[in-house]
C-alpha cells in the first residue's frame, strides 16, 4: 500500500511544517509524483476544464428545461382555471 504524503511526513519526524517539508521533498524528487499521493486509491483524478464545462453545460440545460416545463404547466393550469 502506498503511503500518502501526510503519512510520510509524520514518519519522517521533520521539524519543518508540512507545506515546507512537501516542497523540499518535491524538489529532491522524492515525491515527484505527488498528485497521486493525495488520493487514497493512488489513482490520479484531475478534473479537466473541458469536463467541468461539459458538466456545467448539462446542468444549465437541465435547469432551463425544468424551468420551461414549470412555466408551461403553470400556464396550462391557469388556462384551465380561467375557463
Amino acid at each position: 500500500m502506498k503511503l500518502t504524503a501526510n503519512q510520510k511526513y509524520k514518519e519522517s519526524g521533520s521539524n519543518l511544517s508540512f507545506k515546507e517539508w512537501l516542497k523540499t521533498e518535491q524538489k529532491k524528487g522524492t515525491l515527484a509524483d505527488h498528485e497521486k499521493m493525495f488520493n487514497a486509491d493512488g489513482l490520479e483524478k484531475k478534473p479537466t476544464l473541458k469536463k467541468a464545462k461539459n458538466n456545467m453545460l448539462g446542468l444549465n440545460l437541465l435547469g432551463i428545461v425544468a424551468f420551461g416545463s414549470l412555466v408551461y404547466g403553470l400556464s396550462q393550469v391557469s388556462k384551465a382555471n380561467a375557463e
